[in-house]
């Protein structure tokens, strides 16, 4: 799988988060190939490729977004592996 960078982002709204809120931005998050990662009683952390970010910025709804960290988005391969050892015999 190929992992795409992505930025994750506090985003403060003006005004309190209600049902209407989160499924406006979630819509609007999602059609930017982001995803909403945690939803606080006064906004979001997302994780959304940073050249969209200005346009979150310009949102009536938005009062801050700040930066967090970057990482790729990607599902590690987890291999279980089997080993047979055997003990010597005395």
């Amino acid at each position: 799988m190929i992992g795409i960078p992505v930025d994750t982002f506090v985003v403060r709204l003006n005004e309190p988060v209600t049902p209407h809120k989160i499924e406006s931005f979630a819509e609007i998050v999602a059609a930017r190939g982001g995803r909403i990662e945690l939803i606080t009683k006064s906004g979001f952390v997302i994780s959304i490729d940073h050249d969209f970010v200005d346009e979150l910025r310009a949102l009536p709804i938005v009062g801050l977004v700040g930066g967090v960290f970057m990482r790729r988005r990607e599902v590690p391969v987890i291999k279980k592996v089997v080993t047979t050892e055997t003990t010597p015999q005395s």
